[in-house]
């Protein structure tokens, strides 16, 4: 039988025949089941004689001989050549990228790539707006601190881009463009530029007037130098004029001051390979292949059935383990 069954009943001062009932009843009685599936032990049916007639020759398969190799292993002699300049070899595009602040230099600053844009991070003037993380210069140059939040000046973000749309490198131009706030026309926006924005030494780029009072877009463009951390400065100043206002850090009450660090791509060239330590092989190289065996044994039809004990059921394989009842 395939699915059987065990029945375990415990009963109480019970004798006689009456108590030897598979189903008997009394108040302390506890009756249980489990069923089993059981594998049987029938011998499986003979094994059909084959369709066709054994293979009683040997097949012997050959091998097909490897190539020989004729190439000449010759020394690399032609460097990899860059452009001109210094720095980190060029290569890749960062594309645009977001400005953060950077702690170490208290300024927004971007990682390497082809824009960098510091969205929010300078809206506003000292505690006008406010601006967070105010001054915002790599020197700690402070900002004026009169007047009101976009009724007079500031310098409210800052977007550098390379022109090419490349990452910006050294010897490649770039352009500044600043959002600023001015009170009217008698503002000026101040462009400068250092090399190393971890020792600033800054250069006027642009002086730039102001078309009109109210949210303005001014921009400059110019070469980048060498340099891999350099950073760009912004300034507006009101009714400056003469060479007093052309300094990097002018102190003024309605004086904003912003700084932006940018990584830029070196552009030197990759040094020579240098040449093989060993002579190049001349001779070619011819490897064989070992044939394949011969295969010698014949292909004959199995005719012996598998058979198994006597008993009915399933036939029996294998060997199921322990199991526990569900």
């Amino acid at each position: 039988g395939n699915l059987q069954a065990v029945r375990v009943s415990i009963r109480y001062e019970e004798s006689g025949n009456s108590n030897q009932k598979a189903c008997f009843k009394g108040i302390h009685v506890d009756t249980d089941d489990v069923a089993i599936q059981v594998r049987g032990d029938q011998p499986a049916p003979p094994t059909p004689p084959p369709t066709r007639k054994p293979t009683l020759k040997p097949t012997t398969a050959k091998a097909p001989p490897a190539p020989p190799t004729n190439k000449q292993t010759a020394p690399t002699t032609q460097p990899t050549s860059g452009g001109g300049g210094g720095g980190t070899p060029s290569s890749g595009n960062g594309g645009p990228q977001t400005a953060s602040y950077n702690q170490e230099l208290g300024v927004p600053s971007c990682a390497m790539g082809s824009s960098c844009d510091t969205l929010s991070l300078l809206n506003g003037r000292h505690n006008l707006g406010p601006e967070v993380n105010q001054p915002n210069t790599l020197d700690n140059c402070a900002d004026g601190v009169k007047g009101k939040y976009h009724s007079d000046e500031s310098i409210d973000a800052i977007f550098i881009s390379s022109n090419s749309g490349e990452d910006m490198k050294e010897g490649s131009t770039v352009t500044v463009k600043a959002r600023v706030f001015c009170f009217d026309k008698k503002d000026f926006i101040y462009f400068f530029h250092t090399a190393d924005a971890t020792n600033p030494s800054w250069t006027l780029k642009a002086r730039i007037q102001c078309p009109g009072k109210g949210t303005q877009n001014v921009s400059t463009s110019y070469q980048l130098p060498d340099g891999n951390l350099q950073a760009v400065r912004v300034s507006i100043r009101y009714e400056e004029s003469g060479n007093s206002n052309q300094k990097a850090c002018f102190k003024g009450i309605h004086v904003d001051t912003d700084d932006v660090a940018i990584q830029v791509r070196g552009d030197q060239p990759a040094p020579p390979t240098p040449p093989p330590t060993r002579k190049p092989t001349l001779k070619p190289t011819t490897a064989k292949a070992p044939p394949a065996p011969p295969t010698n044994k014949q292909t004959a039809p199995t005719t012996q059935p598998t058979s198994g004990g006597g008993g009915g059921g399933t036939p029996s394989s294998g060997n199921g383990g322990p199991q526990t009842a569900s």
